[in-house]
């Protein structure tokens, strides 16, 4: 889908396919102006390349490849690479996750060298945004998702070519999605170190911690609550002011909102005045961040300092939980005298 509607865009938007020009010429290639890009193209190498640029002359000067999840073929980069003539310049272009950037340069570079492919040292151009020459004329690029469609919506806003914008933020739409969701392969470091794992269960029972601390005030209970966990996260409900909420390290949060890994989460065991309030943005000050991912499931980020020791972390993170609290406490206190004049008016 995602091929298609990159292609689709090329296809209708001269903006576009200057922009995406300029990216294959990231190594300091020069190629046509007038390039047109054609999708999955088939030939007899048996190899399907993605997008292929043509110049008016019907010549090819760039192949590209798109990946999210998917692992490298049999024809990727070699076949691709022969594809490429020999007598003008031309790219070799992948499209990738960013953060599968450094792991697919390796592999890249290493299938063209035992190709007998002299492959010259990475050159960053720009942030995700990297080149190489592999022989007299070509060039391989990697580049990510985000940093393409970055450069195709400058160009259309630049031209005042506007009717595709929503086309290409659509498509952004997703590629963030799957950038999100997308496997990282392990680096060697992180399988022969500790850090990440210790980090993760120091993370968990930082969110524990806190709530005994909070539990040291009256205002905060767990009668018939318990500590709950699942795929990234772990955390504990707990009850003040007649409002529950969780306290959780959640990964998946983390990730997706790069906020913090400590979050209050405001679920359907909240009353829904509260809910609502977090939502219309009315509960709390204008500096607390607030994540709203339904009707009934909205974050609050807790801020950890960096540098901070552990004592210092638990005692910022339990304050920070008390005054969201407090604030909220006036929606809940609201709630309740609602409640009981509509009891006094039956």
């Amino acid at each position: 889908m995602a091929i298609e509607a990159l292609g689709f865009i090329l296809s209708r938007s001269p903006a576009a396919r200057t922009a995406f020009t300029t990216v294959a010429e990231a190594g300091g290639l020069s190629l046509p102006a007038d390039l047109s890009f054609a999708t999955q193209v088939v030939a007899e190498d048996d190899g399907r390349p993605d997008i292929e640029g043509y110049g008016s002359d019907l010549q090819r000067y760039v192949v590209v490849e798109t990946k999210f999840h998917a692992g490298l073929t049999q024809h990727q980069p070699i076949t691709y690479a022969a594809r490429l003539p020999s007598d003008h310049p031309a790219a070799l272009v992948f499209i990738v996750p960013a953060g599968r950037m450094t792991s697919l340069w390796r592999e890249l570079s290493r299938r063209l060298m035992g190709g007998n492919y002299l492959v010259s040292p990475c050159r960053e151009v720009r942030p995700e945004l990297w080149a190489a020459a592999f022989s007299a004329n070509h060039h391989l690029v990697l580049v990510s998702w985000r940093m393409v469609l970055i450069a195709i919506l400058r160009e259309m806003e630049t031209r005042s070519e506007t009717d595709r914008l929503d086309d290409v933020r659509q498509l952004q739409g997703l590629c963030e999605r799957m950038d999100t969701d997308a496997f990282i392969p392990m680096r060697s470091e992180e399988l022969t170190g500790t850090d990440a794992a210790r980090r993760y269960v120091q993370l968990g029972q930082i969110a524990y911690d806190v709530g005994e601390l909070l539990l040291e005030d009256a205002v905060f209970d767990r009668k018939g609550l318990t500590p709950a966990g699942g795929l990234g996260f772990y955390g504990r409900y707990l009850r003040a002011h007649g409002i529950v909420f969780f306290l959780t390290f959640d990964g998946g949060a983390w990730a997706a909102h790069k906020l913090s890994p400590l979050w209050l989460r405001f679920d359907a065991s909240a009353p829904p005045m509260v809910l609502d309030a977090l939502r219309r943005g009315t509960a709390l000050p204008p500096n607390v961040p607030i994540i709203i991912e339904s009707p009934r499931r909205v974050f609050v980020a807790l801020a950890i300092e960096p540098g901070a020791e552990r004592p210092e972390i638990l005692r910022s993170l339990a304050s920070q939980v008390e005054g969201v609290m407090t604030s909220l406490s006036s929606v809940s206190l609201s709630a309740v005298n609602v409640e009981a004049m509509g009891g006094g008016l039956s």
